[in-house]
């Protein structure tokens, strides 16, 4: 088994309750397709599974999210999951990074960052700069990158300035309803970023979500 499908395994086994759920839908899809039950009849008034481009089942739980639905988990592990390298996940295109994050993109502008007048990206690196291109698609108003590395601070991403972390705030108050993104995907990176968000008073959920 691959290393980052075994991080990504324990990642899915940790998130049980609605609202951890729902504080990591945008980082990747929260619930393993195999495992899931949910009502017929619900899911028919949605639109069932829908075709765009990027799977069907993530888009399905992000149509879900929006319309408010409550997730959980049994915590017990009850499906086995085989891996192997011909598994759609492995060879579909509409499962590859630029599709997911087009996704993410295309409800992340009907949902939390729907009339925002301010998005700001936290990671300049390769995730950063795809998303805030779909962003940017989607005609969000994508005002600045947030960097740590001294090297990129002070440049440009995607015509944006890149500042560094204690410059949000400062940025954050020239706007009357900013939100902001956390698209890095090193292990460990969005933890420190939750500790340093917190510190400045911004709220998980309300004012900032994880997008990788």
């Amino acid at each position: 088994m691959r290393r980052g499908f075994q991080i990504y395994l324990d990642w899915l086994n940790n998130l049980i309750a609605d609202a951890d759920i729902r504080r990591e839908i945008f980082v990747e899809s929260p619930l393993p397709h195999p495992s899931v039950a949910f009502r017929k009849a619900w899911v028919e008034r949605l639109g069932g599974y829908q075709e765009h481009g990027w799977p069907e089942d993530y888009d399905l739980w992000l149509r879900m999210y929006l319309t408010g639905a409550q997730f959980a988990k049994i915590p017990e592990v009850l499906v086995e999951w085989r891996e192997h390298p011909d598994r759609l996940t492995r060879t579909d295109r509409r499962y590859s990074v630029e599709n997911f994050l087009r996704a993410k993109a295309h409800y992340l502008a009907r949902g939390p960052l729907q009339n925002r007048d301010a998005v700001i990206l936290w990671g300049a690196g390769m995730i950063g700069r795809r998303l805030g291109k779909q962003l940017q698609r989607q005609n969000l108003p994508l005002k600045a990158y947030i960097e740590i590395n001294p090297h990129k601070i002070g440049g440009l991403c995607r015509s944006q300035p890149i500042i560094a972390p204690e410059e949000l705030l400062d940025w954050w108050g020239r706007y009357q309803n900013p939100a902001l993104l956390a698209a890095v995907s090193a292990r460990g990176a969005r933890e420190i970023i939750r500790q340093r968000l917190a510190e400045m008073g911004l709220v998980e959920g309300r004012d900032w979500w994880g997008a990788a």
